[in-house]
């Protein structure tokens, strides 16, 4: 089974989200306006250029601020779509029990915001799902867990100071 390189599909999900919102352009090498990019956003050109090349993957701040931008969710943009077919099997999450320990000793601050307690589970579901998909060290595997919960709480943040 082949590593997935994270940044590549994130580059890719971006370029694609951007393309679909009418950010393309038939000059640019990744197919994408780099400067309305960076102008929607007020990121530099370069860092943009470094998002669509797969080069760096946005801070979580960043990464909410775009994804709500282009009215995707974070966690889509970052690591896409989960399938789930009607077979009950096929729904199954097999998941390092390290790592879904690590999730939940995270996640633990999370139950002090004004989230409900079935938004802050389907979050979770959702995160060991995706992690149960990326094949990826043990260490790789806990910074993306790290990046997906701080940006639940930045998100979270934002939506009780609004």
């Amino acid at each position: 089974m082949q590593k997935v390189d994270l940044t590549k599909q994130f580059a890719y999900r971006l370029r694609d989200t951007l393309i679909a919102a009418g950010y393309n352009s038939q000059r640019s090498t990744s197919g994408v306006n780099i400067h309305k990019l960076a102008e929607m956003t007020g990121y530099s050109p370069q860092i943009c250029r470094k998002y669509l090349r797969g080069q760096a993957i946005p801070e979580p701040a960043k990464l909410t601020e775009i994804a709500e931008k282009l009215h995707v969710s974070p966690g889509w943009l970052l690591f896409g779509d989960s399938h789930y077919d009607s077979n009950p099997a096929d729904n199954a999450v097999i998941i390092n029990r390290n790592l879904l320990h690590y999730i939940f000793m995270q996640a633990n601050n999370l139950y002090t915001g004004e989230r409900s307690s079935q938004e802050i589970s389907d979050f979770l579901l959702d995160l060991t799902n995706d992690i149960s998909q990326i094949n990826a060290s043990e260490d790789q595997s806990k910074k993306i867990i790290d990046l997906a919960l701080s940006s639940a709480r930045h998100f979270s943040h934002q939506q009780g100071s609004s």
